[in-house]
């Protein structure tokens, strides 16, 4: 089988090598090297490296709209995507014999678009999964073939759950492999929801939430795209929190000792376990009290 791979981030990489140890891969299409760090220095993405690594051809476009005809999509069977960042076209989805399928993590047709992982934890749901859809023009919207449940602990964090997600992808495909003459299952649309994708404002905490939510709100948008609160001009990352069903702490007031950092939410209140100053290292929050004093209030 002569198959393609459009995927940017790592949480795809073990999908890749799953699929290059079962087919022949032609091609792995990525997303072009970004300026990435404190430098600014070009990067190519996570998927580049391990193409290259597998010694697998790689093309960067800066986009596939009025790519169709390209002779790299001649001859396929299968097309596989998975968090590439585009929207492919119908001439795209057209080419290979087989079509185009999507990993894609959630359990459709819940949570289509650009956070799932995200939204997932933010939820408070306890599973999520992957889902094998055949891809179409709409965001997410395809018929599915199977899923792969991932469990969602109550303290799992968004790069565990990442991680779980990537072996899960991998998983996933290697199912839909196995079993070619699998026939895809319309989405409910009236199960639909959708998550967008999010911005640094996105993380800037509201401690009139409960403990138990500005807990998830952490686990889930570090280390992207970030918790915050407003330090003067400028911005003291959350790292993470432990939730307390304590409430004599008024919202937002924050109570700091030499080795501890506890805030006042709507219900109960945090333990602010790691943070990092403006400019400064990611601390313990009994490092951080050494050396920094936080407001009276946040």
């Amino acid at each position: 089988m002569n198959t393609i791979f459009c995927g940017t981030p790592d949480i795809a990489v073990p999908a890749l090598r799953l699929l290059a140890a079962r087919t022949t891969v032609t091609c792995v299409i990525t997303q072009p090297d970004r300026p990435a760090g404190r430098g600014n220095k070009l990067t190519p993405p996570a998927m580049k490296q391990a193409a290259q690594a597998l010694g697998l051809p790689v093309w960067q476009p800066e986009t596939l709209k009025g790519q169709a005809g390209d002779p790299r999509f001649a001859g396929l069977d299968l097309a596989v995507v998975m968090a590439y960042g585009e929207i492919l076209r119908r001439d795209v989805l057209d080419r290979p014999a087989q079509g185009c399928i999507n990993l894609h993590a959630s359990l459709l047709p819940k949570y289509r678009g650009a956070s799932p992982l995200q939204a997932a934890i933010r939820a408070g749901d306890t599973t999520t999964g992957v889902t094998v859809m055949r891809m179409v023009r709409g965001l997410d919207a395809g018929a599915m073939y199977l899923a792969e449940e991932v469990p969602i602990g109550p303290r799992t964090t968004l790069g565990e759950l990442h991680d779980a997600m990537a072996q899960a992808a991998a998983a996933a495909l290697g199912r839909f492999l196995d079993a070619p003459k699998l026939v895809p299952v319309e989405q409910d649309p009236a199960l639909v929801s959708h998550c967008r994708k999010l911005t640094s404002e996105d993380g800037r905490l509201d401690f009139t939430v409960d403990a138990v939510d500005l807990d998830r709100w952490v686990r889930a948008y570090t280390p992207a795209p970030g918790c915050w609160v407003p330090l003067g001009s400028e911005r003291l990352k959350i790292l993470s929190v432990e939730p307390l069903l304590d409430s004599d702490l008024a919202v937002g007031v924050v109570h700091q000792t030499n080795d501890r950092i506890r805030v006042g939410c709507g219900r109960g209140s945090v333990l602010v376990t790691r943070l990092q100053a403006p400019g400064g290292k990611a601390l313990a929050a009994a490092d951080f009290s050494r050396g920094h004093r936080l407001p009276e209030r946040f």
